[in-house]
C-alpha cells in the first residue's frame, strides 16, 4: 500500500515542476515596474546586510540608526546574498527547473565554507546522504537556524504573486541544510511574503499570508505573533523584543524563530520608514546581518527603488561582494543580478503558465483577488513532508527512498528501508532493482528477484530492503541503488551509518557505578566531567556532550575513571569530541593494587579525530587515568576533551 506521505510528495513535486499554476494570466505587472522592484529587492538586501554585519552574533540590544564601519562604495560581503547568486546559476543551467537534489550538487561544487548547517549538510552529502536527510541528520544544533530563510528572495522574484510556488521552491532549497525543521518553516514564511509583496503591499495582510503558509503552532509562527501582539497592545519595541524572545525560548538564540520575529518587529515598529525599520531589526541583536537584509528586501519589493532613500543606497553603491561561494563568475553588481533574475522570472512564468505576466502596458491588479494569495493548499502539503524521505526524479520514474528515521544501522539489528517507484510516462516500464557496494559482512534481503512492471502513468510499485550487519566498527556504508530500465540505468546513492554505541559491558559507565573526575573543566561547561562516562557519544558536528578541560591552564590535563570495584580489564575505547581539537599526545595508566602505575597506552602524533581503540595485556585495577599532553587545535592549544571513555574486560570475555 502506498504511503500517504509519498502521495503528498508526488503531488507536490508535480505541482511546481510539471503542472501549470494557471491557464492564463489574470494579473499584469508592468515590466519596468517589476524590474525596479527586483532591483530594489537586491539593493535592500545589500543595504540591510551591510548595516547589520558589524553586529552579527551579538546577543545584546543595539542603538544604531545608520551604517557603522562603512567603506564608501563598498557593501559588506554576505552569504545571505551569495547563495542566491549560486541558485540563479543553477536555475540558468537547468532551464529554470531545480530541486533539492540539484541544489545539493551545487552546494558541494561551489560552496567552500562549512559554517554551522552548511557544514553539516555538505558532510552528509559527501557520504551519500541526500536531501532532505542531509539537512535533518546529525543536525540537531543547527536545523532550526538561519541559513535558509535568508536566501529566499530568488524564489520570490522568479515566482511573483505566486506564494505557493515560491514557498515550494524555498522548501526544496531549505531542506538541503535544515530538513523539515523550523529553519525550513521560516524559509516558507519569508518566501511567501516576498512573493505576495509583488502584488499585495499591505504589511499586515502580507504577514497574515506568511503565517497561513506555516503551522500555527511552530516556533516561527509563535515568535511572529508575539511581536504582533506587543505592537497591537502599544508596547515599546524593547518589550516586544523581550516577548518575542520568550515565545522562541524552545529554540533560542541564533535560530530562525527568534530572528524572523525580529524581522517582523522591525517591520511593525518601523511603520513604513525604510531606515527606521531595518535599524530596529538590527537593534534587536542576534543574527543582525540576516534580519536587516531580509527586511530590506521585503521593503524593496513593496516600495521599489523610490522607497529607498538616497542616504542609504548612495554610500554602498551597486557592487556585490561575496564570501561564501567560489568557482564561477557571479553577478558583479545589482544591475546585472537584476537583469538575470528578471530573465529567469520570464522563463519560470512561461513554464508554469503562471497567473501573473509581465506587460509593456500599465500594471493591472484589478483581478488580484483571484490569485488567492492566502491559499494554503500547497503549503499544507509542505508541512507533511518527511525529512527522512528522499525523492529522486527522472523523466521515466520518480523514486522515493523512505529511511523512516535517521539513517543509522545497529550491529545485529535488522534495518528496513522502503522503496517506492512511480511511473512518469504513459508507456509500460519494466524495472530491475539491484544494490551495488554492499559491504562485506553485511546481508540484504527482500530485494526483488523479479523485474517490477509499471503498467501505466502514475502506477506504483513498492518494496522493502532489509539490511543486517555483524560489524562493530562504526562509519558510513555508501551503497548505490541501481534501477535498470533496459535502455537506462538509474544510480541512486544509498548510505547507512553503522552507529557508534557504548557496549552494555562497558565497565566505565556511570550507570554501572563508575565515577569520573578531572583536573578541571571549561568555565562555561561546569559539571561536564561526568559526561565522559554517561554512554552518550558526541557526533562530529554536535560535540556538546563531553568533558572539556579548562583552557586557562596549559597541558597536561587529566581525566580519571574510578570503577566501583577492582576488575580485570583488557580493552578501552577513548572517543573524542571536537574533530578539530582531539588529543594528539597522551598516555593511559592503570592503578595497581600495590599503588604502582602500569602504562597501558602511550600515543604520540595521533591523527585519528574520532577515537582511539586499544587491546592491552589484562590488568586488575579500579582506577584508570588518561593524561593529555597535547591537542590538535592551535587556536586552543590548552584544550583537552573527551566524549566517552570506555573500559572493557579482555576481548575474549566480552
Amino acid at each position: 500500500m502506498v504511503r500517504t506521505t509519498q502521495l503528498i510528495i508526488a503531488l507536490l513535486i508535480l505541482s511546481w515542476q510539471n503542472t501549470s499554476f494557471g491557464q492564463r494570466a489574470i494579473v499584469q505587472i508592468n515590466e519596468e515596474e517589476f524590474q525596479d522592484r527586483v532591483y530594489a529587492c537586491w539593493l535592500g538586501k545589500n543595504i540591510g546586510g551591510t548595516l547589520g554585519m558589524p553586529f552579527e552574533g551579538q546577543r545584546e540590544m543595539h542603538d544604531i540608526s545608520y551604517y557603522t564601519n562603512l567603506k564608501p562604495g563598498e557593501p559588506a560581503a554576505n552569504d545571505d546574498l551569495d547563495l542566491q547568486l549560486l541558485w540563479l546559476k543553477a536555475l540558468e543551467e537547468n532551464n529554470g527547473k531545480v530541486d533539492a537534489r540539484t541544489l545539493g550538487q551545487y552546494w558541494l561544487k561551489y560552496i567552500p565554507v562549512n559554517w554551522n548547517e552548511y557544514g553539516v549538510c555538505k558532510e552528509n552529502m559527501k557520504q551519500g546522504i541526500l536531501p532532505p536527510v542531509s539537512g535533518a541528520f546529525n543536525n540537531e544544533q543547527w536545523k532550526h537556524s538561519n541559513g535558509a530563510w535568508i536566501r529566499t528572495e530568488i524564489w520570490a522574484c522568479i515566482a511573483p504573486g505566486c506564494p505557493g510556488l515560491a514557498a515550494s521552491m524555498a522548501r526544496e532549497d531549505a531542506c538541503v541544510d535544515h530538513g523539515q525543521a523550523e529553519g525550513t518553516m521560516a524559509a516558507i514564511f519569508i518566501a511567501a511574503i516576498e512573493s505576495a509583496a509583488f502584488i499585495e503591499h499591505d504589511r499586515d495582510k502580507l504577514i497574515a499570508i506568511g503565517l497561513e503558509m506555516i503551522p500555527q503552532d511552530c516556533q516561527v509562527s509563535l515568535a511572529v505573533k508575539a511581536a504582533q501582539k506587543a505592537y497591537r497592545e502599544g508596547k515599546d519595541w524593547k518589550t516586544a523584543r523581550a516577548e518575542t524572545n520568550k515565545a522562541s525560548e524552545q529554540t533560542g538564540w541564533f535560530q530562525a524563530p527568534r530572528n524572523v520575529g525580529y524581522v517582523v518587529l522591525g517591520w511593525l515598529y518601523g511603520e513604513g520608514d525604510f531606515g527606521k525599520s531595518i535599524s530596529l531589526a538590527v537593534n534587536c541583536g542576534d543574527d543582525t546581518d540576516c534580519t536587516g537584509a531580509t527586511l530590506g528586501s521585503i521593503l524593496g519589493i513593496i516600495n521599489g527603488s523610490k522607497g529607498i532613500p538616497a542616504q542609504w543606497k548612495d554610500p554602498i553603491g551597486l557592487e556585490i561582494k561575496t564570501c561564501a561561494i567560489s568557482g564561477f563568475n557571479a553577478p558583479a553588481n545589482i544591475n546585472n543580478l537584476t537583469d538575470r533574475t528578471v530573465a529567469m522570472a520570464r522563463k519560470v512564468m512561461a513554464y508554469h503558465k503562471m497567473p501573473v505576466e509581465l506587460t509593456k502596458h500599465k500594471s493591472n491588479f484589478s483581478r488580484a483577488n483571484e490569485l488567492k494569495l492566502n491559499d494554503t493548499s500547497t503549503a499544507r502539503k509542505l508541512w507533511h513532508l518527511s525529512p527522512w524521505q528522499v525523492i529522486w526524479n527522472e523523466p521515466e520514474i520518480q523514486t522515493t527512498i523512505d529511511f523512516q528515521q535517521e539513517p543509522y544501522i545497529l550491529t545485529g539489528r535488522q534495518r528496513q528501508i522502503s522503496i517506492s517507484l512511480k511511473s512518469r510516462t504513459k508507456s509500460a516500464q519494466t524495472i530491475k532493482a539491484a544494490l551495488e557496494g554492499l559491504p562485506s559482512d553485511w546481508q540484504v534481503s527482500d530485494l526483488p528477484d523479479s523485474p517490477l512492471v509499471l503498467e501505466t502513468e502514475n502506477s506504483v510499485q513498492q518494496f522493502n530492503i532489509n539490511f543486517l550487519t555483524t560489524l562493530h566498527e562504526s562509519g558510513p556504508a555508501q551503497m548505490t541503488l541501481l534501477l535498470n530500465l533496459g535502455t537506462k540505468i538509474i544510480r541512486i546513492p544509498l548510505t547507512l551509518i553503522l552507529k557508534e554505541v557504548v557496549g552494555p559491558d562497558d565497565l566505565a559507565l556511570s550507570a554501572n557505578g563508575a565515577v569520573a573526575i578531572s583536573d578541571g573543566e571549561l568555565d562555561r561547561e561546569p559539571g561536564c566531567t561526568p559526561e565522559a562516562i554517561d554512554g552518550i557519544i558526541a557526533s562530529s558536528w554536535d560535540f556538546s556532550n563531553r568533558w572539556h578541560s579548562s583552557i586557562n591552564t596549559p597541558h597536561p590535563h587529566w581525566l580519571e575513571i574510578r570503577l566501583p570495584q577492582r576488575q580485570t580489564i583488557g580493552r578501552m575505547i577513548i572517543r573524542f569530541a571536537d574533530p578539530q581539537g582531539y588529543p594528539t599526545d597522551f598516555e593511559v595508566y592503570a592503578q595497581l593494587i600495590d599503588g604502582q602505575k602500569k602504562i597501558i597506552a602511550k600515543v604520540s602524533d595521533n591523527k585519528n579525530t574520532r577515537k582511539y581503540l586499544c587491546d592491552f595485556e589484562p590488568v586488575k585495577t579500579d582506577t584508570v587515568r588518561i593524561i593529555i599532553n597535547n591537542s590538535a587545535n592551535p587556536a586552543y592549544p590548552y584544550a583537552a576533551q573527551i566524549s566517552e571513555f570506555e573500559i572493557y574486560p579482555p576481548k575474549q570475555q566480552h
